[in-house]
């Protein structure tokens, strides 16, 4: 099982880091590992680089698709879709700054109805990053 931090990135900072996504990475990272001496900067960063969600549209948005699937269940911000015959899973846990997915494989398909945000997802322990939109459209 993997952890994906999904952050949505402004739209100025997506087109400048579209084509090369790793400085992008460095930050998001360096705002990960910060400490509370640091918070005052990190806090600083995330709100050049990204924007919160809204919590409500969010889970609206991921529940539309999926609330009559026998594989899906929602609770107070959590969205989880465990699919026995196929070995998927997926939980994601909703935040005002980011969305927290732990997943068995990268196919996101709870995430599918979110595609108008510039979505960046980054595995912090694996050092795995990558634009949503490029895996939602496999």
């Amino acid at each position: 099982m993997r952890t994906y931090y999904i952050f949505n990135i402004n739209k100025e900072m997506s087109i400048l880091t579209k084509d090369s996504p790793y400085m992008l990475f460095k930050s998001l990272e360096s705002i990960y590992k910060s400490n509370r001496n640091d918070l005052f900067i990190a806090t600083n960063l995330y709100e050049q680089l990204a924007s919160k969600f809204n919590k409500e549209l969010v889970n609206n948005r991921i529940s539309c698709d999926f609330q009559e699937n026998q594989f899906y269940m929602y609770t107070h911000n959590n969205h989880s879709y465990y699919n026995k015959y196929r070995d998927e899973t997926c939980n994601i846990e909703v935040k005002n700054s980011y969305l927290i997915c732990k997943c068995k494989n990268s196919r996101f398909e709870l995430l599918k109805r979110l595609k108008d945000f510039s979505l960046f997802a980054c595995d912090f322990e694996n050092k795995d990053y990558f634009w949503l939109d490029e895996v939602l459209s496999m």
